[in-house]
């Protein structure tokens, strides 16, 4: 499948879930590398990870609502060998005093050190840091490609 073709078929299964049907799963599965963390998954499985990592970390409501608003479109990320490299990650430091969600920037290599693993990012601004993947909730911005497989299981 093309670019401009997944494209078309995303938007058309936002605006009508029904061409949902139409779609080979196992073909777009088998497109896209490494996705065991998508099989039998749909949308609100994702939403649900979202929303009970958020609440873990005893957040106010009305932060935990905004913060699971602006995840939309993200999964959390539990392992590292679900992590994939060039794709936008945020988190939201476990050991801090008042929890905020980054604005994140784009994951370009993960490093296991010692002291754990360290994941190596780069924001808007082409400046390069590192995160402690250990002391992170992590979310990873879901592909187009991913999301149809989503919204594909929901049916």
């Amino acid at each position: 499948m093309e670019p401009a073709e997944l494209e078309q078929i995303y938007k058309n299964a936002r605006e009508d879930p029904s061409l949902l049907s139409t779609i080979n799963v196992d073909a777009l599965l088998e497109k896209i590398e490494g996705t065991s963390y998508l099989e039998n998954r749909t949308i609100d499985d994702i939403s649900r990870d979202i929303f009970e990592a958020i609440d873990s970390l005893g957040l106010p409501q009305e932060t935990a609502k905004t913060y699971c608003e602006k995840l939309s479109g993200y999964r959390v990320v539990d392992k590292i060998c679900d992590l994939r490299n060039g794709r936008l990650v945020r988190w939201i430091k476990r050991v801090s005093s008042l929890p905020t969600l980054t604005n994140g920037g784009l994951l370009m290599n993960m490093k296991i050190e010692n002291s754990g693993v360290q994941l190596l990012c780069k924001n808007s601004t082409n400046r390069f840091f590192n995160v402690k993947f250990d002391d992170c909730v992590l979310f990873q911005k879901l592909t187009m490609e991913e999301q149809i497989v989503l919204m594909a299981n929901s049916i």
